[in-house]
């Protein structure tokens, strides 16, 4: 009798011990994730309102970011452990060697930006001579710059002030600071409520496809491997989840971003949410570095392939990577 109870009280002891180990592993998966303030972050909503994290041990602290450029200065600067950013974000951030790029988060089509304009633009032709604002650094820098080129328009001949953000350039257009600009998000409902300032296009004519992508630091992904994978399988389970229950996920987006549900319905359906990692994202992303490089935004060009991490998704969802090493 006295062995059995020997026995029950070291199974006890175990049982406990296992529970305490597994709590200690889930603390150990405390991540800092940023996102864009609107839908490129909805796969990380999604995971933490579905339960996705938590099923992974995951425990998120999740901040939003105006731009995705500012999102991957804090993953560089320690703040955040992940960030999602647009290639173009990540081009003149890629140099400092740090990033790594686990996976391809969007595919969008193009639309997202929306070109707003006062009175005196009738048409995109009339942009030439005028102040256009320019969220400088971000994906509606190389948008501004290719649509006028594509109406015959050299940006030397447009007046390109830079603006800290989009708030910034809403407040701009209202003040008649400036005549034109790429917004998106909620910034475009907030310019058009302006006397006189409405939607002349779109991004289209610019004919530019960029991608988004999941990043970290080397460091983190170096210290925290498990926690890198953890947190890459809920965003594959929560980009499944949102193919199958598209407008639960619009509900879900469109709390967290504060904004009008349709407009992040509209905004949603042409992102085409993927956890994937693909040679035509890559391509996208050598234009971005040309680009990047021609304008002067980086002092040379750099070689996104030199960043992209493909370990973490082929040992989870091989099958996700079709992107040769």
């Amino acid at each position: 009798m006295h062995n059995l109870t020997n026995m029950f009280r070291a199974a006890i002891t175990m049982v406990i011990a296992g529970v305490l180990l597994t709590a200690a592993a889930r603390a150990a998966d405390d991540v800092t994730i940023g996102v864009d303030f609107n839908v490129i972050g909805a796969q990380v909503w999604i995971a933490q309102d579905k339960g996705f994290f938590r099923k992974h041990g995951v425990n998120p602290s999740i901040q939003p970011f105006a731009f995705g450029i500012d999102t991957v200065d804090a993953v560089l600067a320690g703040r955040l452990d992940l960030g999602m950013g647009v290639d173009f974000a990540l081009t003149s951030r890629l140099r400092s060697g740090q990033l790594r790029m686990i996976s391809a988060i969007i595919e969008p089509d193009p639309g997202f930006h929306k070109l707003v304009v006062n009175a005196s633009i009738r048409k995109p032709e009339d942009l030439a001579g005028k102040r256009i604002g320019l969220a400088k650094g971000t994906s509606a820098h190389l948008v501004t710059l290719s649509y006028l080129r594509n109406f015959g328009i050299n940006p030397d001949a447009a007046t390109l002030i830079p603006m800290p953000s989009l708030t910034e350039i809403v407040a701009s257009l209202r003040a008649d600071r400036i005549d034109a600009a790429f917004v998106w998000g909620d910034a475009v409902a907030r310019a058009v409520e302006i006397p006189g300032v409405r939607i002349l296009g779109d991004d289209t004519p610019a004919d530019v496809l960029l991608y988004g992508y999941l990043v970290t630091s080397e460091t983190f992904s170096a210290q925290h491997p498990q926690a890198v994978k953890n947190v890459l399988t809920a965003l594959i389970d929560a980009t499944e989840w949102m193919r199958a229950n598209f407008e639960e996920a619009v509900d879900i987006v469109a709390s967290h971003a504060k904004s009008p549900r349709e407009r992040v319905k509209a905004e949603m359906l042409i992102e085409n949410y993927t956890i994937s990692l693909k040679p035509e994202q890559l391509k996208g992303f050598d234009k971005v570095a040309d680009f990047a490089a021609a304008n002067g935004l980086t002092p040379s060009r750099v070689n996104p392939r030199e960043f992209v991490d493909s370990s973490y998704l082929k040992a989870l969802a091989p099958n996700l990577v079709t992107l040769r090493d």
